[in-house]
């Protein structure tokens, strides 16, 4: 059997930018990709924390700082969702990371759960 987990969280990101983002894009600071372990073009989920709203877009590296989404204004604060499947056997090793940001983007606690 196949299950969908979650791979990795970044909780209170600020929304740096909005108006500039296509559709269907996250613009995201490529250190936070790489604590994410997310990849360009990858798929994320984006949750609004002021209003629960969800969708899903792809990941593009931006510049230092930088969380830029579509749909969302400046100050905004929200989380990204970044998923896997697996099978049987490889959740009994899973993990998923948890990295907490401060207003500006910085990294202040990345834990795996």
């Amino acid at each position: 059997m196949i299950r969908r987990f979650v791979r990795s969280v970044i909780h209170n990101a600020t929304v740096t930018a909005a108006e500039a983002a296509p559709p269907t894009s996250l613009r995201v600071d490529p250190v936070l990709m790489r604590a994410m372990e997310v990849r360009p073009f990858e798929q994320v989920e984006i949750i609004h924390t002021a209003t629960g709203s969800r969708f899903e877009a792809w990941v593009e590296e931006g510049g230092p700082g930088e969380v830029r989404a579509h749909g969302m204004r400046t100050g905004d604060v929200i989380t990204i969702i970044s998923t896997a499947l697996l099978q049987d056997g490889q959740t009994l090793n899973h993990r998923a990371k948890s990295i907490t940001l401060d207003a500006q983007n910085r990294i202040v606690s990345l834990t795996e759960n």
